[in-house]
């Protein structure tokens, strides 16, 4: 088999997997902390829709950054922007409102 060949046989298939790779959705929601837990870094939200993310539910979504939730307290009303890469939801910002 020739390079050229093996080069148009493999150049499709990296193509596929490509589009297949899950790419990031990010969104800003409102909501209310329903619970903090720092040491898992998760942070639990009753949120409204966040529009091309998700739906309203009561979510617990994991931190990259702890520090975003040094000053969060259960049952402060918040917005908070979202990053989904397919099944996993990371907050990334937390604004008081």
């Amino acid at each position: 088999m020739t390079r050229a060949r093996s080069l148009r046989l493999v150049f499709p298939l990296v193509l596929f997997l490509a589009a297949c790779e899950p790419h990031p959705v990010t969104g800003t929601g409102k909501g209310t902390v329903a619970g903090v837990d720092v040491e898992r870094r998760e942070i639990t939200l009753d949120h409204g829709d966040v529009p091309g993310v998700m739906e309203a539910m009561t979510t617990t979504f994991s931190v990259r950054d702890p520090k975003l939730l040094a000053d969060v307290t259960p049952g402060a009303r918040i917005e908070f922007d979202v990053e989904r890469v397919g099944d996993d939801a990371f907050v990334t910002a937390i604004r008081p409102r």
